[in-house]
C-alpha cells in the first residue's frame, strides 16, 4: 500500500492525554470495527475512526483508541493515525511495536513543534531499550520491499530503520516477483549491528537470448532500445515483442518471440526479412 501524508491538522490533539507517558524517563492493522459505514469515502471514514480513537484516550480507554487507529489505517493511510498508533502502543509500554509507527512518521511534511515531539517519542523508546536493542537502517534494491524481523512483519516497507534485539535477528526482505532474501544479524550492546542492504533476486527464471535484426537497424525489446543489429541479453521466460528499426532498404517491424527456459536455444533470426 502507498503510504500517503494528508493534511497534519490535529495530528498532536491527543499528545496532552500522553503527556506523563512522554516526559523524559505490527504489523498487520486490525479490522475495521462495525461503526465504519461501508457508504463512507475510505479516507472519511478513516478519519471519523481516528477522532473517535481520540476521544478515547482522553478517557483513558488507551486499548480500545489503538484499535480504533489500526481500523483507521486499515482503511486509509492517515499520517495522524499512524502517528497515534506509535504513540499509543508507547503508552501501553509495547515500546518495540511502536517504534516503526513513529520513525514513519518523521516522513511527513512537520513543523518543527511536531518533529520535535515525534523525535522525543521515538528517542524515548530507543532509551527504554538501548539495553537489549539497535537501530538499524533496511534497503532493499528495488525498494518499497516488505520486512519481517524474526518471521514477524513489520508496518512499512523499504527503505526503513529497524529496531533489532541483540544477539542472532532474522531479517527477510520480500517483494512480489522475487525471491524473498533472509539476512541474520549477530550482535550486542557491545558490538553494534550493522545496516542490511539487499540486492533481490527476480523469481521468475530469465535465459539468455540472441536477437538478429537486419544490418543497420535498431533492436528494441518490449520497447526498450538495446542494441543495433545483433544483441544478446537475458529475458524473463515467456512472451516478450521485438521491433527491428527502419533502414535504408527495410521499414521497421515487430515479431513477438517466446522466450524457452534453459538450456534450450533462443536465437530468433530477422535479419533477412524484407518490408
Amino acid at each position: 500500500m502507498r503510504r500517503m501524508f494528508p493534511q497534519f491538522a490535529m495530528m498532536f490533539a491527543m499528545v496532552a492525554a500522553c503527556a506523563a507517558a512522554v516526559a523524559p524517563a505490527a504489523s498487520a492493522f486490525a479490522e475495521a470495527p462495525d461503526s465504519a459505514k461501508s457508504e463512507e469515502p475510505a479516507d472519511r471514514a478513516a478519519e471519523r475512526l481516528n477522532e473517535e480513537g481520540k476521544k478515547l484516550v482522553v478517557s483513558g480507554k488507551y486499548e480500545e483508541a489503538l484499535e480504533k487507529f489500526r481500523a483507521a489505517l486499515k482503511l486509509f493511510p492517515l499520517s495522524n493515525a499512524i502517528f497515534n498508533v506509535g504513540s499509543m502502543l508507547y503508552t501501553l509500554k509495547q515500546y518495540e511495536e511502536s517504534f516503526p509507527y513513529l520513525d514513519y512518521t518523521l516522513r511527513a511534511p512537520l513543523d518543527p513543534r511536531q518533529r520535535e515531539i515525534v523525535l522525543q517519542y521515538r528517542e524515548n523508546v530507543i532509551t527504554q531499550l538501548k539495553g537489549t536493542h539497535a537501530v538499524i537502517q533496511v534497503e532493499s534494491s528495488p525498494p518499497g520491499a516488505q520486512v519481517a524481523l524474526n518471521n514477524k512483519q513489520l508496518p512499512f516497507e523499504t527503505p526503513m530503520k529497524v529496531l533489532v534485539p541483540f544477539g542472532a535477528a532474522d531479517i527477510t526482505v520480500s517483494l512480489p516477483g522475487f525471491k524473498a532474501t533472509t539476512k541474520v544479524v549477530t550482535s550486542s550492546r557491545a558490538d553494534p549491528p550493522k545496516d542490511v542492504r539487499v540486492r533481490l533476486e527476480r523469481d521468475d527464471p530469465d535465459a539468455a537470448v540472441t536477437v538478429f535484426c537486419p544490418p543497420g537497424a535498431d533492436v528494441f525489446i518490449d520497447g526498450q532500445m538495446v542494441g543495433v543489429e545483433q544483441v544478446r541479453t537475458r529475458l524473463l521466460v515467456g512472451t516478450h515483442m521485438v521491433r527491428c528499426g527502419k533502414t535504408v532498404k527495410n521499414k521497421a517491424f515487430e515479431r513477438e518471440i517466446q522466450v524457452r527456459p534453459a538450456p534450450q536455444a533462443n536465437a530468433f533470426e530477422f535479419s533477412t526479412v524484407k518490408q
